[in-house]
């Protein structure tokens, strides 16, 4: 999550130390703060924040008016807007006051956000009910901000974790079910390589342990065919990856990174 220049626009000064606290305690040390709307929207042209936190009842502009007009201006509609506001009652008093062609026992019911939505003209970034605690408001900033750098971080870093549970979550070879953790690896591989000698051979009744208990007989050429197969069966996990984190590092929007889905395109484990 980048830190950047934030705007707290409230009336209530006490509101704003409080959420100044919670700012620069969570890194963010470039803090601006504004006590009406018409003051809010001059400070905005004069400090270009990187986001607002804008409370809604406020003197002289409201809140929904200062976030339709920052909404109306191509310089300022980019500028993340979290709205705050503890007017949960007063918003939906406005509302049956103004002619929706609804009931007032069906809006008693709705959230505050969706009677919100009936005054502002898109959507803010996100959205507050007072008090605000900490965690929650630190929770929706770090969503607010975080960059595309940060989200595809986290997508490759979930192939990475899938592909190693695809590896590690066995196989089927010529219908048994055998372990495919790394210890039988290694000991799938030393076997295989002792075979690979001209002059190599298995004990009489060699046979190999199956993830379900049950003692399955292999030839020599069983074995190397079990190697062979498990090598391109892990090959094909890490290609599936490979592929998987070029396709998202190649993206470029949040939306795209975060709703790729990284469930596709992995082999099975069915080997033989």
């Amino acid at each position: 999550m980048k830190r950047t220049r934030v705007l707290i626009i409230d009336d209530e000064k006490e509101n704003v130390r409080y959420l100044t606290t919670i700012l620069e305690e969570n890194g963010f040390d470039d803090i601006y703060s504004a006590f009406d709307g018409e003051e809010g929207l001059a400070k905005v042209a004069e400090v270009s924040p990187g986001l607002i936190l804008l409370d809604l009842r406020m003197p002289k502009k409201s809140g929904i008016f200062v976030f339709n007009e920052l909404k109306k201006l191509p310089e300022y509609k980019d500028i993340p807007v979290i709205i705050l506001t503890g007017e949960g009652g007063f918003l939906k008093h406005l509302a049956e006051l103004r002619d929706f062609h609804e009931d007032i026992e069906s809006l008693g019911e709705k959230p505050t956000e969706e009677v919100l939505n009936r005054f502002i003209d898109s959507s803010p970034d996100a959205f507050l009910e007072k008090p605000i605690e900490p965690e929650a408001l630190m929770a929706v900033i770090h969503d607010v901000l975080i960059t595309l750098d940060e989200v595809v971080q986290k997508r490759c870093s979930q192939v990475n974790a899938l592909r190693a549970k695809k590896i590690e979550g066995g196989v089927v070879f010529r219908g048994n079910p055998f372990d495919s953790s790394e210890r039988s690896r290694c000991y799938l591989t030393a076997v295989a390589a002792r075979m690979a000698a001209a002059d190599a051979a298995l004990p009489d009744g060699f046979a190999w342990r199956s993830s379900d208990n049950q003692n399955i007989p292999m030839t020599k050429a069983d074995v190397l065919a079990f190697h062979t197969a498990m090598t391109d069966w892990i090959y094909a996990n890490y290609k599936a990856s490979w592929d998987h984190k070029a396709s998202i590092q190649a993206l470029t929007a949040i939306e795209s990174a975060e709703g790729y889905d990284i469930q596709k395109g992995w082999p099975e484990n069915t080997l033989a």
